[in-house]
């Protein structure tokens, strides 16, 4: 596989750390990645112009980034004629009780939403809560969401980290080789 294109959205930066590790590992393997952060509003490559198309969004409130979705929509047919895989950052990766609704809703249903998107391979990557990067609303959301899975009188931390490296390269290793 020599011409990669990962393309994503991002909410609070996360994902983009995900990506940077995932392009590195692909460039590692021999490939030619571009990387483009939809939410910087980037042209939108031709997807046709891929070996490999890797979609992927941070999650917030059960939601995949709005960009993402639309250049899926809006390259429908193009995808259809390329290999696709798709990844998704969330909290719930980190949380057994809530993997497996995540793969599902997130991942597992897109080919049901977009008629003709075929992916490859999927990935339920786990996020990063650092709180201070939050508004006071959205910490205080996630901050409730958060204790409800701590043992009680357990101090919430300022940073939790889900994601697991060595999964997210041994992913990358797999769809790019």
């Amino acid at each position: 596989m020599n011409k990669v294109l990962i393309i994503y959205g991002t909410r609070y930066g996360t994902t983009t750390t995900v990506v940077q590790d995932m392009s590195n590992t692909a460039r590692e393997l021999g490939a030619q990645v571009e990387v483009v952060n939809l939410e910087k509003g980037t042209p939108h490559p031709n997807p046709e112009e891929y070996d490999l198309v890797i979609i992927g969004s941070g999650i917030q409130a059960g939601q995949w980034t709005k960009r993402p979705l639309k250049y899926i929509e809006q390259n429908l047919d193009s995808l259809s004629k390329t290999q696709v895989a798709l990844f998704v950052v969330s909290g719930y990766a980190g949380d057994p009780e809530k993997v497996d609704e995540a793969q599902t809703e997130y991942l597992d249903k897109m080919p049901e939403k977009y008629p003709g998107l075929s992916p490859i391979s999927t990935a339920l990557i786990g996020g990063m809560f650092e709180f201070k990067n939050y508004n006071v609303v959205v910490r205080a959301l996630v901050k409730s969401m958060v204790k409800k899975n701590m043992p009680p009188g357990e101090e919430i931390p300022e940073k939790i980290d889900f994601r697991d490296w060595d999964m997210i390269r041994d992913w990358i290793r797999e769809i790019v080789q």
